[in-house]
């Protein structure tokens, strides 16, 4: 089974039922999200529990995974493929699972990175247009060219990296789909 975080499991599993099918079997019978067959040659298979488990046991095991794992099974298909563009650029281990949470950062404004979800990220994104800005750039002109935001851009341990010339206008279109998803 894939990791619980919400953004590695949502590249693996489109309802709830698939869920409880790795958990049952290892894999899921009904194939993967994107509609190709799941196969299961890895080193280590994810075991079967499907002797092992009462109903209420996997009833129990399928909450547990929905309020750990951050995953959401309503996400519309281009946010879905925003959220795992985003995965697979490391947005998430600044930005937290999902977007959600992000890490300490010292020297910056706040001291950590910006959740794409709170209240703090209208203040640093005011659009789409900002959004695209930061993902390509690192940061927008709106803060490089104030003095007082420049002093935290420069100063945060941790710079938002530019990734103009690595992801595609096709990806960055679907990431900012992604962003809005999640802030609705």
């Amino acid at each position: 089974m894939p990791g619980w975080g919400g953004a590695a499991a949502a590249m693996y599993m489109k309802s709830e039922e698939q869920i409880r099918e790795w958990i049952l079997y290892g894999a899921p019978r009904s194939g993967s999200r994107d509609g190709t067959a799941w196969t299961t040659d890895g080193l280590v298979e994810m075991p079967a529990y499907h002797d092992l488990l009462s109903n209420r046991d996997l009833d129990d095991l399928v909450a547990y995974f929905l309020a750990v794992s951050g995953w959401a099974p309503e996400i519309p298909d281009g946010p879905f493929e925003g959220r795992r563009v985003a995965t697979r650029i490391g947005c998430f281990g600044c930005h937290g699972p999902s977007g959600m949470g992000g890490v300490p950062n010292p020297g910056s404004f706040k001291g950590h990175i910006s959740p794409w979800d709170g209240e703090e990220f209208r203040e640093l994104v005011r659009s789409d247009a900002e959004l695209r800005e930061w993902i390509l750039d690192g940061s927008i002109a709106r803060l490089r060219d104030n003095p007082l935001a420049r002093y935290f851009l420069d100063g945060q341990k941790t710079q938002m990296p530019a990734y103009r010339g690595h992801i595609s206008n096709e990806e960055l279109n679907l990431m900012v789909q992604y962003v809005g998803w999640l802030r609705r």
